[in-house]
């Protein structure tokens, strides 16, 4: 080994670390071309947005026609009161069209917490007793639950004053994040009456191609009785697949 006058000789690095910070840098530029391509929406030219009101018919149509989907209801703050006064936080399940539902909800009364099945097929419908976890018959239809197809149908048709704000990835999907204000009382979306009148922040991600609604965003209650900071969000997947909704044994 060679070193410099009045420097200790310079001692080469090991193979398998040289080898190792080669990997690292490769990762690093890897990981910087994949921020870059899956950035957010901040760098989309809002001048090649289409009209929002244009954008909220065709998604309208578009969700007409679809005859099964996915769906997943979340609470942050609060619950959504259903059927047997149970308070439900959480739901996931499917729904075909045009009165058909399979869902596991997550809920409670007063203290004590729980989650059940429900199934809707047209007039017939089950729910497990939360104490025993046997099914019962009920007397109960999907807008008692929650209807999200046709609420969300109603939802899109009732948005007025709305922009799209930029362009997101939801579930692998490019969409247009679309804000709107809505009117509390054209929210069908949720069982019960809500109250007219109170304005409901809402945001909703709209497939770029095919006009679908992917995920819904309310902010507020819009019962009475529902804190102001309770939010729900709704996601949407898996639309047009075979679903086959039994009764439970």
């Amino acid at each position: 080994m060679v070193g410099t006058p009045g420097k200790p000789p310079m001692t080469p690095l090991p193979i398998r670390l040289i080898a190792s910070l080669r990997g690292l840098a490769v990762l690093l530029l890897l990981g910087a071309g994949l921020v870059a391509a899956c950035g957010g929406g901040e760098d989309a030219d809002p001048s090649t947005f289409p009209d929002a009101s244009t954008l909220l018919d065709q998604s309208a149509t578009r969700m007409e026609q679809v005859r099964s989907m996915h769906f997943l209801l979340e609470h942050d703050n609060g619950a959504t009161q259903i059927v047997r006064g149970i308070a439900m936080n959480r739901a996931e399940g499917d729904v075909v069209t045009p009165d058909q539902m399979q869902a596991t909800v997550k809920g409670g009364l007063g203290i004590v917490n729980f989650e059940i099945g429900i199934v809707i097929l047209g007039k017939d419908a089950w729910i497990q007793n939360p104490l025993n976890r046997r099914w019962e018959s009920e007397n109960i239809t999907i807008d008692q639950v929650f209807d999200p197809r046709q609420g969300v149908i109603a939802l899109v048709r009732a948005t007025r004053g709305a922009t799209i704000a930029g362009i997101d990835d939801v579930g692998g999907v490019k969409c247009y994040r679309v804000e709107a204000t809505l009117d509390s009382g054209n929210l069908d979306l949720l069982p019960g009456t809500p109250t007219a009148g109170k304005p409901i922040p809402t945001t909703a991600w709209i497939g770029v191609d095919d006009q679908l609604v992917r995920k819904v965003q309310f902010r507020g209650g819009v019962s009475a009785g529902e804190p102001d900071n309770l939010v729900r969000t709704l996601t949407l997947s898996r639309f047009d697949e075979d679903v086959t909704i039994v009764p439970p044994r």
